[in-house]
């Protein structure tokens, strides 16, 4: 009988309660809390050590983009809370490990849910991450143990790539950058997938060992979890595309919209791949059948060529007494075990030709 996973929610009364999307979150971890505020020419990067610093930074620039990195301090993050007003339900939502992703309106903010796609030796994991919109501001969450995949943005900043605070590029327009990079985030981890279905499909084929099954059920269920992670991710990028929401203009919403094409994208290449996944095991079950179907043929001919044989042994080892004439023949003659040797030879090429004559013959 399977049980059910319950989700785990973190309330933030209860500063000693918890938790990582992998599991446990070491005690100890600091939150990191990383500033980065654009003007539209210039931007500033640093890292918050009181939260306080954010109240100012709220009014000084027009985009502000906070990077809320580790759960560990819930005061922190309570924090912030007040600071961009933000309820404890939002944060809660914002806070619990497997969230599935969404889109909702809090107030005067919106919540984007998502998660981002990384690869854990050959196992795939999916790691939650939220985003708050404002009109000037975005804050993300994401866990200590999730690898920062959001480098490629920073650099894009740095470099005046994109000038946030100027023109369309507002906090929106930061939102769907974030996004485009958590969705960009899948395709290299998909792009792994097609060097190990190669050497399954190999495998399958040369030498399909026991555990080969495993391997296949392995990608398979790599699979469900993607598929599982972006199917709602696109529904969330269909409302920010397509509806008309708050916090979110024209010029982001064309952002969005492309965001969620890579979203299709992807789930048509996980489609795919989940086919040559079952295709792979009826190879793995077609070679294992013919290996089968080998060993019975061979089996089959060795029994076939020692019928005769156990029948001239046995028949001659009965031994009756010589007295009848109706007996065994050649028990009293002085060269019968080389007859009856030279018996079974001939029996036994007889049978090699037949069976080279039936397959001519077919």
């Amino acid at each position: 009988m399977s049980k059910r996973k319950h989700r785990r929610r973190r309330h933030l009364p209860a500063l000693h309660e918890t938790a990582s999307p992998s599991g446990q979150q070491e005690p100890g971890q600091p939150t990191i809390l990383r500033l980065t505020a654009c003007d539209g020419t210039t931007c500033h990067e640093s890292t918050v050590l009181d939260p306080a610093e954010l109240a100012l930074a709220r009014e000084k620039w027009p985009v502000v983009w906070l990077d809320v990195d580790g759960f560990e301090d819930l005061e922190a993050i309570r924090a912030i809370g007040r600071i961009f007003e933000i309820g404890d339900l939002a944060l809660e939502d914002a806070i619990t490990p497997d969230e599935r992703p969404k889109v909702e309106v809090f107030g005067h903010q919106l919540l984007i849910a998502v998660r981002m796609a990384r690869l854990d030796g050959t196992a795939i994991v999916t790691d939650p991450m939220a985003i708050f919109l404002g009109d000037r501001y975005v804050i993300t969450f994401h866990d200590r143990t999730v690898p920062d995949g959001f480098i490629g943005v920073r650099e894009r900043i740095r470099h005046g790539r994109t000038r946030l605070g100027q023109g369309h590029q507002g906090a929106d327009h930061l939102c769907a950058i974030l996004l485009d990079a958590a969705i960009d985030g899948y395709f290299p981890v998909l792009e792994s997938f097609g060097d190990r279905l190669e050497e399954i499909e190999d495998a399958a084929i040369e030498n399909p060992s026991r555990d080969l099954l495993g391997r296949i059920h392995d990608v398979r269920n790599d699979l469900m979890t993607l598929r599982r992670a972006l199917w709602p991710t696109r529904d969330v990028l269909h409302a920010l595309g397509r509806e008309s929401t708050a916090f979110v203009g024209d010029h982001a919403r064309q952002h969005f919209r492309d965001t969620y094409d890579h979203t299709m994208e992807l789930l048509d290449i996980t489609e795919g791949f989940r086919e040559i996944g079952s295709d792979l095991r009826d190879i793995y079950l077609a070679s294992v059948s013919n290996r089968m179907n080998d060993v019975m043929k061979v089996l089959t001919v060795i029994a076939t060529i020692f019928m005769p044989l156990t029948f001239i042994t046995g028949w001659y080892g009965m031994n009756f007494n010589t007295a009848s004439p109706w007996n065994m023949p050649l028990l009293n003659y002085r060269f019968g075990s080389l007859v009856a040797a030279g018996i079974m030879l001939v029996s036994t090429f007889g049978m090699v030709a037949y069976r080279g004559w039936l397959r001519r013959w077919h």
